[in-house]
């Protein structure tokens, strides 16, 4: 699978549905941060609650290419929570100054700081405790680099 074949299997299983709305008060549009990204439709104070994070944990050293191939957040270093299809988080753009964070449960989607209606949704992907082959890769790099 690969990051098309996820979106593939989306419209497939979703009758055209880019992903599964998961943050309520928030729509996808073109990102400057890279491709498409959520976007805020209501303001949002600190701390509040975004979105508690589902899906199935996996032990990704038993299955390494979910890494590449779903849409996953970290619970471990080894463990991850991973989604079939894409939702909204999916969307959430890569920034070294976000505005929103995930709790140490590794399942609730907060605000860390206020947004405001418009602003694009991001997180610092590199505060999940995310796995060495995620870490080593060209993805990871260009996202450093670019923070």
């Amino acid at each position: 699978m690969s990051v098309r074949d996820i979106d593939a299997f989306a419209d497939r299983m979703m009758g055209g549905a880019p992903f599964i709305e998961t943050i309520a008060g928030a729509e996808l549009a073109p990102s400057s941060i890279q491709g498409r990204g959520m976007f805020a439709t209501r303001a949002r104070a600190a701390g509040d609650v975004l979105c508690i994070l589902d899906g199935q944990e996996v032990d990704v050293t038993r299955h390494p290419a979910v890494i590449d191939a779903l849409e996953w957040n970290a619970l471990s270093p080894t463990r991850l929570l991973v989604r079939a299809l894409r939702t909204s988080y999916g969307y959430i753009n890569h920034s070294g100054r976000p505005n929103t964070r995930i709790d140490a449960d590794g399942r609730t989607m907060r605000a860390c700081r206020p947004i405001a209606p418009g602003e694009e949704l991001t997180m610092d992907y590199f505060e999940q405790p995310v796995p060495p082959a995620y870490l080593a890769s060209p993805e990871a790099a260009a996202l450093k680099k670019n923070s």
